[in-house]
């Protein structure tokens, strides 16, 4: 009789000894405010990690509910934080390390089942429930990553290695891709261990593009829904990937290259995904709502709009680089000025065209204006042009210095397509990936047709940026559409106006390569951009009709299509 006493009175009661004692502790845990049920599980968690107690499958069911229990709680410090990008700095610091430790802990506690050596009678319920552990791992280990993001910093080398092997083992066990509800209060929603690892992979790829807390958790919660659309593929498929991970490395994904087709790499595309985007944003201009189009109840328009657009940039990015050879860079110590938007970029294209018009022949030093645009439109110089070069052959227009604001970016390296910066982030706050921007790195230099293609943080106060030159040669034209009644806006109106310019109809030609072809184009305002539509361009005093054809890219404001000639006018 004593000896069943003492078994009875030596049983362990901790709530990770079973199920049924997890479910009582869970119910009165019920009864505690958000911060003591928070602070009561993470307490448990580390007393059964410090315990080293061999982990049983009752243990596991038990750690499950536990974990399940908690989630309310923490998914509403998680909201606190995101909802109050404007807190104290303590208040912040604060709540960002409740959350990051608190999803260690819960790393660590599936962590501990993960490596078991469980007993054989316990090793098959334990394998049931580990498609679960799994993937709750990479939840949490998501989370740590987004918090990371949101202070612009480097992922942990740890994070990525646990990720790329959690991932490995559900494909060894061969449930890397079984459906299933999370957690129990999300019964409405399935998803699987490459869906959270993709979700985690994705969102690395955005956190370089300068997207504020708010943001980035709307990326996040709408990759719950847009990871399904991508999948991890063993063998390589050079029309089709555009993106690759190293599973056997510390370390995220990369822009797919061709020495990376071993076993441990896995890929995958974004056709689908940027297709999704694409049709979300066309349904969203149709007058659908964002709760109907599964974006959340809490984005609003227009934020929400802009977002999809420029996460759209940062993808279209990436899968433009992954075909394009970049040129090598050239480590240099030099300043640019820069301007911001297309109407601004006009007007300073615009005096350099005027600049290098009709030039005395001995001191011409650029392609005068009218040969640029007639090896644009025809690859040759028309007769026109040479005759009126003939009869007005010294003639330098005045300089004319539009009253336009710039900053000043330090350029760190270069290469013939583009530049490397560093910027403030204080005077930058506009910039975003896609944004369209005009260089110039001295004063007699032409003003280049630029885009911001990648954003990194590299401290508080600084970033750095990545910029693509479009073009060094482009030509400012005044554009109209033919069946437009109101009143057009000459390119030469544009020095009545101040620093800000309206949105005035003015484009550019920019010569394009596609392929091994040079083809005529021409970038617009968004709102004046229209397909197959006829417009007048008029550049100076020469005018042509002009159809658009086919979008080669777009930003929240400009469009940049291929053009054809219809005509010229007299």
């Amino acid at each position: 009789m004593r000896e069943l006493l003492n078994r009875l009175l030596k049983r362990d009661k901790s709530p990770f000894a079973g199920a049924k004692l997890a479910t009582a502790w869970c119910r009165e845990l019920e009864h505690d405010t958000p911060a003591a049920q928070r602070a009561k599980v993470l307490a448990l968690a580390q007393g059964f990690l410090a315990d080293r107690k061999p982990p049983t499958a009752d243990a596991l069911e038990a750690a499950l509910l536990i974990d399940a229990a908690a989630q309310p709680s923490y998914e509403a410090l998680c909201c606190q934080y995101v909802a109050n990008p404007r807190m104290p700095k303590e208040l912040e610091r604060q709540l960002w390390k409740e959350v990051v430790e608190y999803a260690q802990a819960m790393v660590d506690l599936h962590q501990r089942f993960v490596k078991a050596d469980p007993d054989p009678e316990d090793k098959a319920r334990i394998e049931t429930l580990m498609p679960r552990v799994l993937a709750r791992s990479l939840h949490y280990l998501g989370i740590q990553a987004k918090w990371h993001h949101f202070r612009y910093e480097r992922l942990p080398s740890k994070l990525w290695t646990q990720a790329n092997q959690l991932y490995r083992l559900s494909e060894i066990d061969g449930f890397d891709s079984n459906p299933f509800p999370l957690y129990p209060g999300h019964s409405d929603e399935v998803t699987s261990c490459a869906d959270e690892y993709l979700q985690l992979l994705m969102l690395a790829t955005l956190s370089s593009h300068n997207l504020t807390v708010r943001q980035l958790d709307w990326a996040d919660q709408w990759l719950d829904r847009w990871s399904k659309l991508i999948q991890l593929s063993r063998k390589f498929y050079a029309d089709r990937h555009h993106l690759c991970v190293n599973l056997q490395e510390d370390a995220g994904p990369r822009r797919v290259k061709e020495d990376q087709t071993e076993e441990p790499f896995r890929y995958w595309g974004l056709f689908d995904l940027i297709h999704e985007l694409q049709e979300t944003q066309r349904k969203l201009e149709q007058g659908a709502s964002v709760v109907s189009l599964g974006l959340g109840e809490d984005c609003r328009q227009p934020a929400c709009g802009d977002l999809l657009r420029q996460i759209e940039a940062a993808w279209s990015s990436t899968l433009r680089n992954t075909q394009i050879n970049r040129s090598a860079r050239q480590t240099v110590s030099k300043t640019a000025e820069v301007v911001q938007g297309l109407s601004k970029l006009c007007a300073m294209v615009r005096n350099d065209n005027d600049k290098f018009s009709r030039q005395p022949v001995e001191s011409k030093t650029e392609v005068d204006y009218d040969e640029i645009m007639d090896m644009r439109l025809y690859g040759f110089v028309s007769e026109r042009t040479r005759s009126k070069q003939s009869a007005n052959p010294a003639t330098v227009l005045p300089k004319t210095k539009q009253q336009v604001s710039t900053t000043t970016w330090v350029i760190e390296n270069e290469s013939e397509g583009g530049f490397g910066a560093v910027l403030h982030a204080a005077e930058n706050e506009w910039i975003r990936p896609g944004a369209l921007v005009g260089m110039r790195t001295g004063e007699n230099d032409n003003w280049r047709v630029c885009i911001v293609r990648r954003l990194n943080r590299l401290r508080d106060e600084q970033l750095s940026a990545g910029i693509q030159i479009l073009s060094a040669t482009p030509v400012a034209v005044s554009v109209k559409a033919d069946d437009d009644e109101n009143t057009q806006i000459n390119l030469s109106d544009v020095s009545i106006f101040n620093t800000e310019f309206p949105m005035l109809r003015v484009g550019l030609y920019i010569p394009h390569l596609q392929g091994s072809n040079s083809v005529n184009t021409l970038m617009l305002h968004a709102s004046e951009y229209a397909s197959n539509r006829l417009y007048s361009v008029k550049a100076r005093d020469r005018g042509f009709t002009v159809k658009l054809g086919s979008v080669i890219e777009k930003g929240t404001d400009w469009v940049w299509a291929n053009v054809q000639v219809v005509r010229q006018k007299d």
